[in-house]
């Protein structure tokens, strides 16, 4: 029986939404599933951009002609130092993108975003799994010209090597389960 058009329409919207699904379950963080299964870690943050709905990655504020902050969120499972490779990536292309020839930050302020533990739901409390995260943030400034004071950094370059770093790089399993015991003790909480 072939399928009118509005069944058609219909049945192709819901592929298109199917497919995206399955491509942002399979692909994010660089192809580390998004979902977790019951006691299991969550996935290594990758380069990508982060905002209020999904936290984890770089965010970019207080942007003026030459100065700005870049924040990296990752999961609990992420090192701090992974944390600074994805803001330093983030600063260098940004300075690329604005045509500048280096650029120098401040040193890295490291902090941790607690989740909560329970909700208040119609006069009832549930408890929920806490997603904590690890913060790095770092203050940039950018020069046009090119530098060489040693503080300074090669946009195109810096951007180039840490995205390679970044795609090359793997945490171990047993380094993720310290890291997220670390964040929950961090936290206040029992590692689970």
């Amino acid at each position: 029986m072939p399928f009118d058009a509005p069944r058609r329409s219909e049945f192709a919207r819901a592929v298109v939404i199917v497919s995206a699904l399955t491509a942002l379950h399979g692909c994010a963080s660089g192809g580390t599933p998004l979902s977790m299964t019951t006691g299991s870690l969550p996935s290594v943050t990758g380069y990508a951009e982060g905002n209020a709905v999904m936290p984890q990655g770089y965010q970019i504020s207080g942007s003026t002609e030459n100065a700005l902050r870049v924040t990296a969120t990752g999961s609990a499972t992420t090192p701090n130092e992974r944390l600074l490779k994805i803001a330093l990536a983030r600063a260098a292309a940004y300075g690329a993108e604005q045509h500048s020839k280096s650029f120098r930050t401040t040193e890295p302020a490291y902090s941790v975003r607690c989740g909560k533990t329970s909700v208040v739901e119609r006069g009832t409390t549930r408890n929920l799994p806490p997603t904590d995260y690890r913060v790095v943030a770092v203050d940039v400034t950018f020069n046009k010209s090119a530098s060489t004071d040693p503080a300074d950094r090669p946009t195109k370059q810096t951007a180039a090597d840490l995205l390679a770093e970044i795609q090359a790089e793997q945490v171990p399993q047993e380094t993720q389960a310290a890291l997220a015991a670390q964040l929950a003790q961090a936290c206040g909480r029992s590692p689970q």
